[in-house]
């Protein structure tokens, strides 16, 4: 019985500080500095206006009459502008 759960202290203690090392480079590296602009993103209205690729013509002119005119998507990240 103690080989095993010796097996499972240690392999959940790795597991766990790999997790805290992950979240700590995550956090060195600048990931959470944003967090409050990055929480407001979903609510932006702007991807109404940008290009969709995938969309059909009825889709396109429906979003354009109720969105107004469309831009291409030349920002990284929307709608496929990502190189």
């Amino acid at each position: 019985m103690l080989p095993s759960s010796l097996a499972v202290t240690v392999a959940i203690t790795l597991l766990g500080l790999l997790t805290v090392a992950l979240f700590l480079a995550a956090y060195r590296r600048g990931h959470f500095d944003r967090i409050d602009a990055q929480s407001l993103i979903p609510l932006d209205d702007d991807d109404f206006n940008v290009t969709r690729p995938w969309e059909s013509e009825a889709q396109r002119e429906a979003r354009m009459a109720e969105h107004g005119p469309l831009r291409p998507a030349v920002t990284p990240g929307i709608w496929g502008g990502a190189a």
